[in-house]
């Protein structure tokens, strides 16, 4: 069913809104592609390597999880020319009035935007909240098969119920087999190390979007079998998850979204809302399996969220000379004070390289606070003399569920159990001499102009 050609993007025959967005997205995508493909490539690589040494991964399993890197970074440079021949084709065609719009055979909800000369189409969905479309088009012919290392050795029990959240929320099913569609990168290894094993991957569609476009990985984990198949089946997997705190992870992280009030997250079309008084424990228990260790260097937007709620419901600090600082861990320690002006910020770090810390970093948060922080070395310098950080360590340590597992690890949970040493002189750091003009030779810097970043 034809319903009418584009006269220009400036003004349209028929369906002159549709085109017009359509128009518009398509300019942006086209602009944007090049970066999105890049970004994406550099995105695996790093995570890949900090995977490798953030879980302290075997020679076979660093190969392993390296080659499946490549295969992702080849399947972006093949859908890399498609995409853009796709657009600029897309582009010409509605400039010249040369396309079509007809009704899907799915329903009036979904209209297929074509080309005249072309066998392929746009997708185009009404989205009714915010009266706008949502357009996706197509990548064909791009997909491999690759290998996902065993990355976090989890017990069947742990594993069954993040599982069971993956299935509660965006996991699908492609036959017998899990399937998993995204357009998060993170998403994209934070499913996998819950399906390790042979994958098939394909780059399936390029969405053009308000704001920037991205890219839809399409993952079936061919080493299993989908043990909660059909809706009965989904059904079955969100009552599962909802029994277990790893299982509410993986819900959330699929599904769930932040709740102005009281909650953590909703699901689905119906109202299922949970307290955040049980973030706690879920934290806990995804760094009890390293789980949480992932998500923090696959840079997941949700779990940061996640630990942003927990760490205002239970915040973990200790003083130094007269300051508060908040502890927190992502994978590594950091204390953290905040300051309004950049005196006051200045004044703290001189106390601090008093006290011995010299690896002081300064940024600007939204509300254009001076955030002073100082990560784990330092950290732990204070812990070994001041039996206010031991305490807060301890507490940290009991927070996140941490255990010994690697030699700072290892140390932290030392610090966390014994009383400090006798105190020996600490060794000042280097003066603080005009630091807000002061920068040494050969330095650029990369945080607040005016303020220090390691030397």
């Amino acid at each position: 069913m034809e319903m009418g050609t584009a006269i220009g993007p400036e003004g349209w025959r028929t369906g002159q809104g549709l085109l017009a967005e359509l128009h518009s997205k398509a300019q942006l995508a086209n602009r944007e592609l090049r970066s999105l493909v890049q970004g994406q490539k550099k995105y695996f690589y790093e995570s890949t390597e900090a995977l490798i040494h953030g879980l302290g991964l075997s020679a076979d399993k660093a190969n392993t999880l390296r080659d499946f890197a490549e295969t992702l970074a080849s399947l972006l440079d093949m859908a890399y020319p498609q995409a853009e021949t796709k657009l600029q084709k897309l582009l010409r065609a509605l400039e010249n009035s040369n396309v079509k719009v007809e009704l899907s055979q799915r329903g009036t909800k979904t209209l297929h935007v074509r080309p005249v000369d072309e066998n392929w189409y746009i997708i185009a969905t009404r989205r009714r909240e915010r009266k706008t479309w949502i357009f996706s088009m197509p990548i064909h012919g791009v997909s491999a098969e690759a290998e996902f290392p065993d990355l976090l050795n989890l017990s069947d029990q742990d594993l069954y119920y993040l599982q069971a959240g993956w299935r509660a929320s965006d996991e699908g099913e492609e036959s017998i087999w899990p399937k998993m569609e995204t357009t998060q990168t993170w998403q994209v290894l934070a499913w996998v190390a819950i399906r390790s094993g042979l994958q098939q991957i394909a780059i399936h569609r390029l969405n053009l979007n308000m704001k920037k476009p991205s890219i839809s990985w399409l993952i079936v984990a061919k080493s299993w079998k989908q043990q909660w198949r059909t809706p009965e089946g989904k059904e079955l997997a969100q009552k599962e998850a909802e029994q277990n705190a790893l299982g509410l992870l993986t819900w959330y992280l699929g599904d769930g979204r932040r709740h102005k009030r009281d909650y953590i997250y909703k699901v689905g079309n119906n109202d299922k809302y949970k307290s955040k008084s049980i973030i706690a424990d879920i934290v806990k228990e995804a760094y009890r399996t390293h789980y949480g260790t992932l998500l923090d260097i696959t840079e997941s937007d949700k779990w940061a969220t996640l630990k942003s709620l927990q760490s205002r419901w239970n915040p973990v600090h200790a003083e130094l000379a007269g300051y508060t600082f908040l502890l927190s861990w992502t994978g590594k320690l950091q204390a953290t004070i905040q300051f309004k002006t950049q005196q006051e910020a200045q004044k703290c770090i001189e106390t601090l390289r008093e006290h011995g810390i010299t690896q002081i970093r300064t940024t600007l948060n939204k509300k254009k606070y001076i955030r002073v922080y100082f990560t784990t070395h330092e950290v732990l310098k204070l812990a070994e003399n001041y039996q206010e950080w031991r305490k807060a360590l301890k507490q940290l340590a009991e927070k996140h569920g941490l255990q010994p597992k690697t030699p700072m690890l290892r140390r932290l949970l030392e610090l966390a159990e014994n009383p400090p040493q006798p105190k020996t002189k600490i060794r000042k750091g280097r003066p603080v001499l005009s630091l807000l003009n002061h920068r040494p030779r050969g330095y650029e810097p990369r945080g607040i102009p005016g303020f220090p970043t390691p030397l």
